[in-house]
């Protein structure tokens, strides 16, 4: 046995867990002294009574009876929106599964051709050097020059889905969009005097919202406009039937047109157009939509497609319509005494797409009978790049064909 030298050292750890195990053991010693102050008559009270004493609940539901934002109602069955028939919503930010051919059956219209009508077609003219250096600058100015910064969405790279890419901050496309859009219909203004600017009008942020029925359900179309141009005087009609008669919708078998829309029981249905009834400046003449990657999108996560981004326009061209055919002719308008032409333009930033529609009748459910009618040029693309490299800025392959049809747009009546 090997004598070693006693060190008077102890765990700290372990005896303050034997300590900490051996007073749970101990049992408290009575004392009397509550039999005896209660005696003396001496009250005896809880210490947590003292420091943390019950405080009474104060109803101040009284003093926001009036205020501007009233109390949230709860959304259960007894909400005043609650109902018990199911609605298929097609909000802003939706897209169609099918893309096109979807959104021509559920708005009964049959694509007239991939261009534009021949009488905006007939519009179109080469600007001269000057516009296109002025369009050129405002595609700069929007694209370059901006110094606004934004966080913008994350970078993805399918080869490395689990990299995590550093935030990129800049402009983004709807920021570019709305300011390529302002500044060309400011300069679309300058060039058509002011016997045409005065007749026009300008709306931002509208809100259209029309229900209809469609395949025995109940469809509220409902999504905001980024900027609706409205004119004193209607667009003329674009088609008639007889061009129309070797057309045919598309076959959705065995989907139905309703297909990927979601059900909402709690809704209204209410009709809204952003602009009141008789004013002089009512009537829808070109929408202008902005795309936003970050809201539309699939619900599957599956990639955006061109043809669903088109689709989009023929969906908020037909509610805007149907809103102010609603609003002027009444609720109960199924075929239209005229047609209502709109003009559409779909922007992101970089990519446009025009199209044109006319609106005949609002009754989806009839297979047979009038039919709306939509015009979709090609995509074309105002620029092949505008951005910084290596901190110098760059602007290359300005195309000038997107240009001539948004002033072809505005000069058309």
């Amino acid at each position: 046995m090997k004598i070693t030298q006693a060190l008077f050292r102890q765990h700290l750890g372990r005896m303050i867990k034997f300590n900490w195990f051996m007073a749970t053991k101990k049992k408290p010693i009575e004392t009397l002294t509550e039999f005896h102050l209660g005696k003396l008559g001496i009250p005896i009270v809880d210490p947590i009574d003292i420091v943390n004493p019950i405080r009474k609940t104060i109803d101040v539901s009284p003093y926001f009876e009036h205020t501007l934002v009233p109390r949230p109602i709860p959304r259960d069955v007894n909400h005043p929106d609650y109902k018990i028939k199911p609605c298929l919503k097609v909000m802003g930010h939706d897209l169609l599964v099918q893309g096109t051919q979807q959104a021509q059956v559920l708005t009964k219209s049959l694509l007239m051709g991939d261009s534009l009508p021949e009488r905006v077609e007939s519009l179109i003219e080469n600007p001269s050097n000057e516009v296109n250096e002025a369009v050129q600058r405002i595609v700069r100015t929007s694209n370059i020059y901006d110094a606004h910064q934004e966080k913008l969405p994350k970078r993805r790279n399918p080869e490395k889905p689990t990299w995590n890419y550093r935030r990129d901050y800049g402009l983004t496309d709807v920021r570019k969009s709305r300011n390529l859009i302002e500044k060309m219909l400011q300069l679309c203004e300058s060039l058509c005097g002011f016997n045409v600017a005065q007749q026009r009008q300008i709306v931002h942020n509208g809100l259209v919202q029309v229900p209809l029925a469609k395949d025995g359900q109940l469809v509220k179309f409902s999504m905001p406009i980024d900027l609706l141009l409205t004119s004193m005087i209607p667009l003329a009609p674009m088609g008639t039937d007889a061009d129309a008669a070797d057309k045919a919708l598309p076959e959705l078998y065995p989907l139905l047109s309703t297909a990927g829309l979601q059900a909402h029981h709690f809704y209204d249905l209410k009709t809204l157009y952003p602009i009141a009834q008789g004013s002089p400046w009512s009537t829808p003449h070109t929408i202008f939509i902005y795309h936003d990657c970050l809201k539309v999108k699939n619900l599957t996560e599956l990639p955006v497609e061109v043809d669903q981004l088109f689709a989009r326009s023929l969906v908020e061209s037909f509610t805007t319509t149907a809103t102010y055919a609603r609003q002027k002719y009444g609720d109960s308008v199924g075929d239209l005494p005229e047609p209502l032409t709109v003009q559409c333009v779909h922007a992101d930033g970089q990519n446009f797409h025009f199209s044109v529609f006319q609106l005949n009748t609002l009754n989806l459910e009839e297979k047979e009978g009038k039919m709306n009618y939509w015009w979709s040029s090609p995509q074309i693309r105002l620029f092949e790049k505008a951005m910084y490299e290596d901190a110098r800025p760059v602007f290359e392959g300005y195309n000038p064909e997107v240009f001539k049809r948004i002033l072809a747009f505005y000069k058309n009546v």
